[in-house]
């Protein structure tokens, strides 16, 4: 690594790939209309730039690519599976599932700390309109810790009361389209992009049984 004098006016934003692979199914549940699994899974991660933003106004001032390796970790997760009715139901539309999904794993990771005994910081989490291990709409939240750290084991024993307050402090906070208070994440490796909070409040009513339309 190479050291040089920095004066403070921008600061760096990593932008991470990642994906998930499901390996084993340890225990099955239904959270309203999704499904939930608990299991063991394998988890690639690469840095492969980075943004640079204005320390005062977070405004984008240049964007960086880099060229680093892999990295790989075995890890205990747990995920949700959305059926199609229930993407039905939520009315959102195909365009706006991926930020639907997107905006309710971080809101969900948010909340997670109130049900199970870790900080946002212990555990990562990756969404996707379609899976390539379950060919549906997927949340996997993850431990960040080689072979998991019990972190997911209290997410799937405390999901149903986990999914309806995610839910709840979405609708709560009074931001128009997302904010670090509900469904923006400060370790995003996509820098909070393609984020919809309306649509993940439709989402989350619609697997809970509830109007999709009721606030």
């Amino acid at each position: 690594a190479r050291v040089v004098p920095d004066d403070g006016s921008t600061y760096t934003v990593p932008r991470t790939e990642r994906s998930v692979r499901l390996l084993d199914v340890d225990a099955a549940t239904a959270v309203g209309g999704a499904s939930l699994h608990l299991g063991r899974v394998e988890v690639q991660s690469q840095v492969v730039g980075y943004q640079r933003k204005d320390t005062l106004s977070s405004a984008l001032v240049g964007t960086e690519g880099l060229d680093l390796p892999v990295q790989t970790l075995p890890t205990r997760a747990i995920w949700y599976v959305v059926p199609p009715e229930v993407v039905e139901a939520a009315a959102i539309g195909t365009p706006r599932l991926a930020g639907a999904l997107h905006a309710v794993e971080h809101a969900a990771i948010g909340i997670l700390p109130l049900f199970a005994i870790c900080d946002r910081w212990d555990v990562g989490g990756l969404s996707t309109a379609r899976h390539p291990d379950t060919g549906l709409p997927t949340i996997v939240v993850y431990d960040a810790m080689p072979g998991g750290a019990g972190v997911a084991e209290l997410g799937f024993t405390a999901a149903d009361r986990h999914l309806a307050v995610t839910r709840e402090s979405i609708l709560g906070c009074r931001c128009a389209d997302g904010c670090p208070s509900c469904v923006q994440s400060p370790k995003c490796g996509n820098g909070n992009d393609h984020l919809d909070k309306e649509a993940a409040m439709r989402l989350l009513a619609a697997v809970l049984g509830l109007d999709p339309a009721t606030r």
